[in-house]
């Protein structure tokens, strides 16, 4: 789970981004350049994706190019300062910044 007073806390005083997993880890890593404010870093799909139907049976594939793995989540300080709330998921964030009216960019993991 993230929380917002960790995401303020990562930032500090002389932080503008803060990048964490999904699961609200810290990332220690630069800052890609040329990213937006929200910004979820992502890589390819490798593994096979499959769609099962409501009784168990595997209905078909997906196609992976349209599929990412969400590895990181970069928040600069103006978002994360506008964030409101606490306790919230990686979606909850996500639809959080939204709500913001603010557009999600997606970069490839470095």
């Amino acid at each position: 789970m993230l929380t917002v007073s960790l995401l303020q806390e990562l930032l500090g005083e002389d932080q503008d981004w803060v990048v964490v997993r999904p699961t609200g880890e810290s990332v220690d890593m630069e800052i890609p350049p040329d990213i937006g404010p929200a910004t979820l870093l992502v890589s390819k799909v490798t593994d096979a994706l499959k769609t099962v139907s409501e009784d168990g049976f595997v209905e078909g594939s997906l196609d992976r190019e349209s599929v990412w793995n969400v590895e990181a989540i970069a928040l600069n300080r103006v978002v994360v300062e506008r964030l409101e709330g606490e306790e919230m998921s990686a979606l909850d964030l996500y639809q959080a910044v939204v709500r913001l009216r603010l557009g999600w960019q997606i970069a490839s993991m470095p």
